[in-house]
């Protein structure tokens, strides 16, 4: 009987220390607004979909804990990290104008723009369902929407416009280099501008 009792109280021991360990973990991580999860194997599995890694059961702002290494799905970006581990947030359907903090080299997703940067984090913007000939300055390397141009450029900076739903006929100086919406034509160049207008 007292040897059984020992070989009890040994595995209840076993089984406590690394919920210890955990719960002393879990306190030396950053308060989260909320509880985040962890992703399971079945739940990254449910990711990989034929249009890519899409998590089609999660809303928007849900942050989930997962391994170094994981795959992203789309949509998602990296928030923070520890240890072998990343937190990831979900900003598919957020608000037009959202902004949100990003570890370096976290996926920027489509429609979305990098407007400040620290050494390890940088600020993106979602520039999605903007309204037409918004202006915004962006860094240089950030990523540049589908219908959007570089206007002025900074050492660090470029300033660019959204010409999506501009009317036919309208003309707009961009600096050489920058993206040619569809639709839009060439018709003067002047040193380090480009004059393009609108055609159809």
């Amino acid at each position: 009987m007292f040897k059984k009792a020992l070989v009890i109280l040994a595995l209840g021991s076993v089984v406590a220390v690394p919920n210890l360990a955990a719960t002393a973990q879990g306190a030396a991580l950053p308060l989260q607004e909320k509880a985040a999860t962890y992703a399971t194997n079945s739940t990254q599995k449910d990711w990989k979909k034929k249009d890519g890694l899409t998590s089609p059961n999660k809303a928007f702002g849900e942050e989930i804990w997962v391994m170094l290494g994981s795959p992203i799905p789309s949509g998602w970006v990296v928030i923070r990290s520890s240890g072998n581990m990343n937190l990831i947030k979900n900003v598919n359907n957020a608000p037009s104008g959202y902004e949100v903090w990003v570890m370096l080299g976290s996926p920027i997703p489509d429609g979305w723009v990098v407007t400040r940067s620290t050494g390890t984090m940088n600020f993106i913007r979602n520039l999605n369902n903007a309204p037409s000939a918004q202006e915004v300055w962006v860094m240089l390397g950030s990523p540049i929407p589908d219908g959007w141009v570089v206007t002025r450029s900074t050492g660090t900076m470029n300033f660019i416009r959204n010409l999506n739903n501009a009317p036919s006929g309208q003309e707009v100086w961009v600096m050489l280099g920058s993206p040619i919406p569809d639709g839009w034509m060439i018709i003067r160049s002047s040193g380090t501008m480009n004059l393009i207008k609108r055609i159809g």
